[in-house]
Protein backbone atom coordinates (compact mmCIF):
# COMPACT_ATOMS: atom_id res chain seq x y z
CA UNK A 1 0.00 0.00 0.00
CA UNK A 2 1.43 3.29 -0.96
CA UNK A 3 2.61 5.39 1.97
CA UNK A 4 0.35 8.24 3.96
CA UNK A 5 2.30 11.38 4.86
CA UNK A 6 2.28 14.03 7.02
CA UNK A 7 1.82 18.13 5.98
CA UNK A 8 5.43 18.47 6.42
CA UNK A 9 7.15 15.85 4.93
CA UNK A 10 4.84 15.82 2.03
CA UNK A 11 5.20 20.18 1.49
CA UNK A 12 8.70 20.42 1.74
CA UNK A 13 10.04 17.11 0.20
CA UNK A 14 7.81 18.46 -3.12
CA UNK A 15 9.38 22.05 -2.65
CA UNK A 16 12.63 20.68 -2.27
CA UNK A 17 12.32 18.73 -5.64
CA UNK A 18 11.32 21.18 -7.56
CA UNK A 19 13.81 23.96 -6.61
CA UNK A 20 16.90 21.46 -7.33
CA UNK A 21 14.56 19.85 -10.75
CA UNK A 22 14.56 23.74 -11.78
CA UNK A 23 17.41 25.44 -10.06
CA UNK A 24 15.40 28.39 -8.12
CA UNK A 25 16.09 28.99 -4.94
CA UNK A 26 13.85 27.68 -2.19
CA UNK A 27 12.84 30.05 0.56
CA UNK A 28 11.43 27.60 3.08
CA UNK A 29 10.24 30.18 5.18
CA UNK A 30 8.33 31.80 2.07
CA UNK A 31 7.13 28.45 0.93
CA UNK A 32 8.00 29.88 -2.31
CA UNK A 33 11.22 29.40 -5.48
CA UNK A 34 12.79 32.89 -6.96
CA UNK A 35 14.90 33.90 -9.23
CA UNK A 36 15.97 37.49 -10.15
CA UNK A 37 16.48 38.39 -13.48
CA UNK A 38 17.91 42.13 -13.56
CA UNK A 39 14.99 44.27 -11.47
CA UNK A 40 12.39 41.50 -12.08
CA UNK A 41 11.82 38.78 -9.25
CA UNK A 42 10.03 35.43 -10.79
CA UNK A 43 8.60 34.09 -7.67
CA UNK A 44 6.35 30.39 -7.34
CA UNK A 45 4.44 30.51 -4.68
CA UNK A 46 2.91 27.69 -2.73
CA UNK A 47 -0.61 27.27 -0.75
CA UNK A 48 -1.70 24.60 1.30
CA UNK A 49 -5.57 23.61 1.87
CA UNK A 50 -6.98 24.65 5.12
CA UNK A 51 -8.11 21.24 4.94
CA UNK A 52 -5.01 19.72 5.06
CA UNK A 53 -4.55 16.57 7.58
CA UNK A 54 -1.53 14.42 8.17
CA UNK A 55 -1.85 10.84 6.81
CA UNK A 56 -5.24 12.10 5.66
CA UNK A 57 -5.38 14.66 2.94
CA UNK A 58 -2.14 16.61 1.92
CA UNK A 59 -3.62 19.34 -1.26
CA UNK A 60 -1.56 22.56 -2.43
CA UNK A 61 -1.47 24.70 -5.45
CA UNK A 62 1.09 27.20 -6.73
CA UNK A 63 1.16 30.74 -8.39
CA UNK A 64 4.03 32.34 -10.52
CA UNK A 65 4.19 35.90 -9.93
CA UNK A 66 6.59 38.58 -11.83
CA UNK A 67 7.27 41.75 -10.22
CA UNK A 68 9.48 44.62 -10.67
CA UNK A 69 11.58 45.67 -8.09
CA UNK A 70 11.72 49.23 -8.93
CA UNK A 71 7.64 49.51 -8.48
CA UNK A 72 7.89 48.17 -4.62
CA UNK A 73 10.26 46.16 -2.56
CA UNK A 74 8.05 43.40 -2.38
CA UNK A 75 5.39 41.51 -4.49
CA UNK A 76 2.29 43.48 -3.81
CA UNK A 77 -0.68 44.58 -6.34
CA UNK A 78 1.74 47.80 -7.07
CA UNK A 79 4.71 46.02 -8.10
CA UNK A 80 3.52 42.65 -10.28
CA UNK A 81 4.10 42.71 -13.83
CA UNK A 82 2.68 39.24 -14.52
CA UNK A 83 1.18 36.39 -12.85
CA UNK A 84 -0.31 32.65 -13.61
CA UNK A 85 -2.12 30.05 -11.44
CA UNK A 86 -1.26 26.34 -11.24
CA UNK A 87 -4.00 24.50 -10.78
CA UNK A 88 -5.01 20.70 -11.68
CA UNK A 89 -7.39 19.97 -14.87
CA UNK A 90 -10.76 20.08 -12.62
CA UNK A 91 -9.88 20.89 -9.37
CA UNK A 92 -8.42 23.35 -7.14
CA UNK A 93 -5.90 21.94 -5.74
CA UNK A 94 -2.99 19.13 -5.98
CA UNK A 95 -3.34 16.05 -4.20
CA UNK A 96 0.05 14.95 -2.45
CA UNK A 97 -1.09 12.88 0.27
CA UNK A 98 0.94 9.38 -0.45
CA UNK A 99 4.25 9.05 -1.57
CA UNK A 100 2.46 8.01 -5.70
CA UNK A 101 0.50 11.36 -5.74
CA UNK A 102 3.58 12.92 -4.61
CA UNK A 103 5.72 11.72 -7.44
CA UNK A 104 2.96 12.36 -10.03
CA UNK A 105 2.15 15.75 -9.05
CA UNK A 106 6.00 16.38 -9.22
CA UNK A 107 5.94 15.11 -12.00
CA UNK A 108 3.39 17.70 -13.69
CA UNK A 109 4.59 21.16 -11.77
CA UNK A 110 8.40 19.98 -12.98
CA UNK A 111 6.97 20.01 -16.83
CA UNK A 112 4.39 23.08 -16.30
CA UNK A 113 7.16 25.33 -14.20
CA UNK A 114 9.66 24.26 -17.02
CA UNK A 115 6.92 25.37 -19.85
CA UNK A 116 6.27 28.45 -18.13
CA UNK A 117 8.27 30.17 -15.52
CA UNK A 118 11.94 28.39 -16.00
CA UNK A 119 11.50 29.34 -19.80
CA UNK A 120 9.82 32.78 -19.14
CA UNK A 121 12.64 34.23 -17.08
CA UNK A 122 15.11 32.87 -20.01
CA UNK A 123 13.58 34.37 -21.92
CA UNK A 124 13.67 38.18 -19.85
CA UNK A 125 17.40 37.34 -18.99
CA UNK A 126 17.76 36.71 -22.97
CA UNK A 127 15.73 40.02 -24.47
CA UNK A 128 13.30 41.46 -22.47
CA UNK A 129 12.32 43.98 -24.75
CA UNK A 130 11.47 40.70 -26.80
CA UNK A 131 10.36 38.84 -24.35
CA UNK A 132 7.77 41.84 -23.22
CA UNK A 133 6.78 41.54 -26.73
CA UNK A 134 5.93 37.83 -26.97
CA UNK A 135 3.65 38.20 -24.06
CA UNK A 136 1.90 40.99 -25.00
CA UNK A 137 1.30 39.37 -28.80
CA UNK A 138 0.51 36.07 -27.83
CA UNK A 139 0.03 35.20 -24.03
CA UNK A 140 -1.63 39.01 -22.71
CA UNK A 141 -4.40 36.93 -20.61
CA UNK A 142 -2.36 33.56 -19.86
CA UNK A 143 -0.10 35.43 -18.22
CA UNK A 144 -2.46 38.55 -16.97
CA UNK A 145 0.37 41.01 -18.27
CA UNK A 146 0.21 44.31 -16.73
CA UNK A 147 -0.45 47.59 -19.51
CA UNK A 148 1.68 50.25 -17.75
CA UNK A 149 4.68 47.68 -17.79
CA UNK A 150 4.67 46.70 -21.22
CA UNK A 151 3.77 50.47 -22.03
CA UNK A 152 6.83 51.24 -20.29
CA UNK A 153 9.53 48.59 -22.06
CA UNK A 154 7.42 48.89 -25.79
CA UNK A 155 5.46 52.44 -25.25
CA UNK A 156 2.15 53.18 -25.06
CA UNK A 157 1.68 52.88 -29.05
CA UNK A 158 2.44 49.07 -28.57
CA UNK A 159 -0.56 48.53 -25.86
CA UNK A 160 -3.31 50.19 -27.24
CA UNK A 161 -4.67 47.16 -29.27
CA UNK A 162 -4.69 45.19 -25.89
CA UNK A 163 -6.09 48.44 -24.30
CA UNK A 164 -8.84 48.47 -26.69
CA UNK A 165 -9.75 44.52 -26.14
CA UNK A 166 -10.04 45.23 -22.62
CA UNK A 167 -12.34 48.32 -23.29
CA UNK A 168 -14.33 46.31 -25.83
CA UNK A 169 -15.13 43.69 -23.06
CA UNK A 170 -17.01 45.61 -20.41
CA UNK A 171 -20.02 45.42 -19.60
CA UNK A 172 -22.29 48.48 -19.52
CA UNK A 173 -21.77 48.56 -15.77
CA UNK A 174 -18.08 48.92 -16.22
CA UNK A 175 -18.45 51.76 -19.05
CA UNK A 176 -20.23 53.67 -16.65
CA UNK A 177 -18.04 53.38 -13.51
CA UNK A 178 -15.21 54.87 -16.17
CA UNK A 179 -17.63 58.19 -17.04
CA UNK A 180 -18.14 57.81 -13.15
CA UNK A 181 -14.08 57.88 -13.08
CA UNK A 182 -13.62 60.52 -15.47
CA UNK A 183 -16.11 62.95 -13.14
CA UNK A 184 -14.18 62.12 -9.98
CA UNK A 185 -15.84 59.30 -8.33
CA UNK A 186 -13.47 56.50 -7.66
CA UNK A 187 -15.85 53.36 -6.00
CA UNK A 188 -15.27 50.80 -8.32
CA UNK A 189 -12.33 48.50 -7.32
CA UNK A 190 -10.27 48.96 -10.56
CA UNK A 191 -10.01 52.91 -9.67
CA UNK A 192 -8.75 52.37 -6.22
CA UNK A 193 -5.49 50.15 -7.04
CA UNK A 194 -3.31 49.99 -9.90
CA UNK A 195 -5.14 47.94 -13.02
CA UNK A 196 -4.92 47.80 -16.45
CA UNK A 197 -8.08 49.52 -16.71
CA UNK A 198 -6.79 52.65 -14.32
CA UNK A 199 -4.18 52.78 -17.01
CA UNK A 200 -6.21 52.42 -20.26
CA UNK A 201 -8.56 55.39 -18.82
CA UNK A 202 -6.24 57.59 -17.24
CA UNK A 203 -3.49 57.81 -20.33
CA UNK A 204 -6.64 58.00 -22.79
CA UNK A 205 -5.20 54.72 -24.97
CA UNK A 206 -8.81 54.02 -26.37
CA UNK A 207 -11.61 55.97 -27.55
CA UNK A 208 -14.13 56.30 -25.27
CA UNK A 209 -17.13 57.06 -27.35
CA UNK A 210 -18.95 58.51 -24.55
Amino acid sequence: MDNALSVEQATQTLYARLSEAIGWKLLKSQRCLKRTVGELVFEIDFYSSKWNCSFESVQVNAALSVWNKSYDKRLSVNSVVASLMYTPSGSAWFDITTTQQLDSVYAQLVQRFEDTAVKLAQMFEKDRKAAVKTLLDEHFYEYDLRLDYAAQILGKEAVKNAAQQIYDALSETQKQQVIQYLNGTKSAAWTLNRSNLRFIIDNRLVDLQM
